[in-house]
Protein backbone atom coordinates (compact mmCIF):
# COMPACT_ATOMS: atom_id res chain seq x y z
CA UNK A 1 0.00 0.00 0.00
CA UNK A 2 1.45 3.37 -1.08
CA UNK A 3 -0.08 6.57 0.28
CA UNK A 4 0.82 10.06 -0.94
CA UNK A 5 -0.07 13.11 1.12
CA UNK A 6 -1.65 16.15 -0.54
CA UNK A 7 -2.53 19.59 0.81
CA UNK A 8 -2.87 21.41 -2.49
CA UNK A 9 -1.12 24.77 -2.51
CA UNK A 10 -1.63 25.36 1.22
CA UNK A 11 1.23 24.72 3.63
CA UNK A 12 0.90 24.68 7.40
CA UNK A 13 -1.93 22.15 7.55
CA UNK A 14 0.08 19.77 9.76
CA UNK A 15 0.51 17.38 6.83
CA UNK A 16 4.04 16.31 7.73
CA UNK A 17 3.28 15.88 11.44
CA UNK A 18 0.26 13.77 10.53
CA UNK A 19 2.30 11.67 8.08
CA UNK A 20 4.91 11.02 10.78
CA UNK A 21 2.23 10.17 13.37
CA UNK A 22 0.56 7.76 10.96
CA UNK A 23 3.84 6.09 9.97
CA UNK A 24 4.98 5.67 13.58
CA UNK A 25 1.63 4.28 14.71
CA UNK A 26 1.55 1.77 11.84
CA UNK A 27 5.16 0.75 12.53
CA UNK A 28 4.09 -0.82 15.83
CA UNK A 29 2.67 -3.77 13.91
CA UNK A 30 3.95 -3.45 10.33
CA UNK A 31 7.03 -2.72 8.26
CA UNK A 32 6.65 0.93 7.25
CA UNK A 33 8.62 3.23 4.96
CA UNK A 34 8.22 7.00 5.25
CA UNK A 35 9.45 8.84 2.15
CA UNK A 36 10.32 12.47 2.82
CA UNK A 37 9.71 14.07 -0.58
CA UNK A 38 9.48 17.61 0.78
CA UNK A 39 12.23 20.13 0.02
CA UNK A 40 12.18 21.30 3.65
CA UNK A 41 12.89 17.80 4.93
CA UNK A 42 10.33 18.15 7.71
CA UNK A 43 9.84 14.44 8.37
CA UNK A 44 13.61 13.94 8.33
CA UNK A 45 14.07 16.69 10.93
CA UNK A 46 11.30 15.32 13.17
CA UNK A 47 12.77 11.84 13.22
CA UNK A 48 16.52 12.26 12.67
CA UNK A 49 17.31 15.92 13.27
CA UNK A 50 20.13 17.42 11.22
CA UNK A 51 20.66 14.23 9.27
CA UNK A 52 23.61 14.16 6.84
CA UNK A 53 23.19 13.02 3.25
CA UNK A 54 22.96 11.36 0.88
CA UNK A 55 19.38 12.53 0.43
CA UNK A 56 16.43 11.32 -1.62
CA UNK A 57 16.87 14.29 -3.97
CA UNK A 58 20.35 13.12 -5.00
CA UNK A 59 20.70 9.41 -4.20
CA UNK A 60 17.43 7.57 -3.43
CA UNK A 61 19.01 4.25 -2.45
CA UNK A 62 21.55 5.96 -0.22
CA UNK A 63 18.85 7.98 1.54
CA UNK A 64 17.32 5.09 3.51
CA UNK A 65 17.78 5.28 7.29
CA UNK A 66 16.43 3.19 10.14
CA UNK A 67 14.71 4.81 13.12
CA UNK A 68 14.48 2.66 16.25
CA UNK A 69 13.15 3.91 19.58
CA UNK A 70 11.50 1.64 22.13
CA UNK A 71 9.03 -0.48 20.14
CA UNK A 72 9.12 1.80 17.08
CA UNK A 73 10.84 0.44 14.00
CA UNK A 74 10.60 2.69 10.96
CA UNK A 75 12.57 3.20 7.74
CA UNK A 76 12.86 6.76 6.43
CA UNK A 77 14.03 8.01 3.04
CA UNK A 78 15.62 11.22 4.28
CA UNK A 79 15.70 14.42 2.27
CA UNK A 80 16.79 18.00 1.91
CA UNK A 81 16.03 20.09 -1.18
CA UNK A 82 13.55 19.77 -4.06
CA UNK A 83 13.38 16.53 -6.03
CA UNK A 84 15.20 17.08 -9.30
CA UNK A 85 14.10 13.76 -10.82
CA UNK A 86 10.73 12.78 -9.32
CA UNK A 87 10.23 10.06 -11.92
CA UNK A 88 13.47 8.39 -10.80
CA UNK A 89 12.35 8.67 -7.18
CA UNK A 90 8.94 7.19 -8.03
CA UNK A 91 10.64 4.24 -9.73
CA UNK A 92 12.77 3.59 -6.66
CA UNK A 93 9.78 3.86 -4.31
CA UNK A 94 7.92 1.36 -6.49
CA UNK A 95 10.89 -1.01 -6.22
CA UNK A 96 11.07 -0.59 -2.42
CA UNK A 97 7.34 -1.06 -1.91
CA UNK A 98 7.45 -4.87 -1.99
CA UNK A 99 9.55 -4.81 1.20
CA UNK A 100 7.00 -2.83 3.21
CA UNK A 101 3.37 -3.19 4.20
CA UNK A 102 2.85 0.57 4.12
CA UNK A 103 4.70 3.33 2.28
CA UNK A 104 3.84 6.92 3.20
CA UNK A 105 5.09 9.62 0.81
CA UNK A 106 5.13 13.05 2.42
CA UNK A 107 4.86 15.49 -0.47
CA UNK A 108 5.33 19.25 -0.25
CA UNK A 109 2.54 21.75 -0.72
CA UNK A 110 2.20 22.02 -4.51
CA UNK A 111 2.14 25.78 -4.87
CA UNK A 112 1.94 26.12 -8.66
CA UNK A 113 1.28 24.20 -11.86
CA UNK A 114 4.97 23.41 -12.34
CA UNK A 115 5.15 21.82 -8.88
CA UNK A 116 2.06 19.72 -9.59
CA UNK A 117 3.56 18.45 -12.83
CA UNK A 118 6.95 17.80 -11.21
CA UNK A 119 5.50 15.67 -8.40
CA UNK A 120 2.87 13.94 -10.54
CA UNK A 121 4.90 10.69 -10.78
CA UNK A 122 4.54 10.22 -7.01
CA UNK A 123 0.82 10.94 -7.08
CA UNK A 124 0.35 8.48 -9.94
CA UNK A 125 2.31 5.83 -8.04
CA UNK A 126 0.11 6.01 -4.94
CA UNK A 127 -2.80 3.65 -4.35
CA UNK A 128 -4.34 6.20 -1.97
CA UNK A 129 -4.17 9.98 -1.75
CA UNK A 130 -4.40 11.38 1.78
CA UNK A 131 -5.73 14.92 1.54
CA UNK A 132 -4.73 16.87 4.64
CA UNK A 133 -6.70 20.06 5.17
CA UNK A 134 -7.66 22.23 8.11
CA UNK A 135 -10.88 24.01 9.07
CA UNK A 136 -10.42 27.34 7.33
CA UNK A 137 -11.55 28.57 3.89
CA UNK A 138 -8.08 28.96 2.35
CA UNK A 139 -7.07 25.41 3.19
CA UNK A 140 -10.38 23.90 2.10
CA UNK A 141 -10.27 25.72 -1.23
CA UNK A 142 -6.66 24.72 -1.86
CA UNK A 143 -7.01 21.02 -1.07
CA UNK A 144 -10.41 19.54 -1.96
CA UNK A 145 -9.68 18.04 -5.36
CA UNK A 146 -10.95 14.89 -6.98
CA UNK A 147 -8.44 12.24 -8.03
CA UNK A 148 -9.87 10.03 -10.73
CA UNK A 149 -9.07 6.36 -10.23
CA UNK A 150 -7.49 6.91 -6.81
CA UNK A 151 -8.78 6.01 -3.40
CA UNK A 152 -9.00 9.24 -1.40
CA UNK A 153 -9.16 9.83 2.34
CA UNK A 154 -9.55 13.35 3.71
CA UNK A 155 -8.05 14.23 7.08
CA UNK A 156 -9.62 17.36 8.55
CA UNK A 157 -6.65 18.17 10.74
CA UNK A 158 -6.29 20.77 13.48
CA UNK A 159 -2.62 21.83 13.73
CA UNK A 160 -3.76 24.63 16.05
CA UNK A 161 -6.85 25.13 18.25
CA UNK A 162 -10.08 25.98 16.42
CA UNK A 163 -13.50 26.81 17.89
CA UNK A 164 -15.79 23.79 17.96
CA UNK A 165 -18.42 25.59 15.86
CA UNK A 166 -15.84 26.28 13.13
CA UNK A 167 -14.64 22.67 13.13
CA UNK A 168 -18.20 21.38 12.93
CA UNK A 169 -19.00 23.68 10.02
CA UNK A 170 -16.05 22.43 7.97
CA UNK A 171 -16.65 18.85 9.05
CA UNK A 172 -20.02 19.10 7.32
CA UNK A 173 -18.32 20.58 4.24
CA UNK A 174 -15.88 17.65 4.16
CA UNK A 175 -18.66 15.14 4.76
CA UNK A 176 -20.63 16.51 1.81
CA UNK A 177 -17.55 16.49 -0.45
CA UNK A 178 -16.71 12.91 0.50
CA UNK A 179 -20.27 11.65 0.15
CA UNK A 180 -20.54 13.11 -3.36
CA UNK A 181 -17.27 11.52 -4.46
CA UNK A 182 -17.29 8.22 -2.59
CA UNK A 183 -14.39 9.27 -0.35
CA UNK A 184 -13.83 8.80 3.37
CA UNK A 185 -12.75 11.27 6.02
CA UNK A 186 -11.29 11.45 9.51
CA UNK A 187 -11.49 14.34 11.95
CA UNK A 188 -8.12 14.78 13.68
CA UNK A 189 -8.21 16.85 16.89
CA UNK A 190 -5.65 19.39 18.00
CA UNK A 191 -2.85 17.68 19.93
CA UNK A 192 -0.29 20.04 21.50
CA UNK A 193 2.16 17.23 22.29
CA UNK A 194 3.00 16.57 18.64
CA UNK A 195 4.25 20.14 18.21
CA UNK A 196 7.20 19.10 20.38
CA UNK A 197 8.12 16.12 18.21
CA UNK A 198 11.88 15.65 17.71
CA UNK A 199 14.37 12.75 17.61
CA UNK A 200 14.76 12.98 21.40
CA UNK A 201 11.01 13.12 22.13
CA UNK A 202 9.55 10.22 20.13
CA UNK A 203 8.16 8.99 23.43
CA UNK A 204 5.55 11.78 23.39
CA UNK A 205 3.19 9.41 21.60
CA UNK A 206 2.76 7.63 24.92
CA UNK A 207 1.16 10.81 26.23
CA UNK A 208 -1.06 11.97 23.38
CA UNK A 209 -4.79 12.14 24.05
CA UNK A 210 -7.14 9.24 23.52
CA UNK A 211 -9.02 11.30 20.92
CA UNK A 212 -5.84 11.89 18.91
CA UNK A 213 -4.77 8.26 19.19
CA UNK A 214 -8.21 7.11 18.06
CA UNK A 215 -8.13 9.43 15.04
CA UNK A 216 -4.70 8.18 13.96
CA UNK A 217 -5.80 4.56 14.45
CA UNK A 218 -8.94 5.18 12.39
CA UNK A 219 -6.88 6.80 9.65
CA UNK A 220 -4.48 3.86 9.57
CA UNK A 221 -7.31 1.32 9.52
CA UNK A 222 -9.02 3.12 6.62
CA UNK A 223 -5.80 3.21 4.64
CA UNK A 224 -4.81 -0.40 5.30
CA UNK A 225 -8.35 -1.64 4.67
CA UNK A 226 -7.72 -0.90 1.02
CA UNK A 227 -5.00 -3.57 0.76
Amino acid sequence: MIVATFSGSKGGTGKTTLAVSLALAASLSREVLLVDASAEGGATAYLLGDCPGPYLSEDPDGSLRRVEADELRLTVAVNRGPLLWPQKVAERVAAWASRYQLVVIDQPALTDVDAVERYMPLLKLADTVLIVTEPNPASIEASLYRFGGKRVIVALNQPRPYPKTVVEHYRRVIEYFCRRNGYEYVLVPYEPAVSRLSPSTLGIFKYTSDDYDSAIAKLGNLILRGR
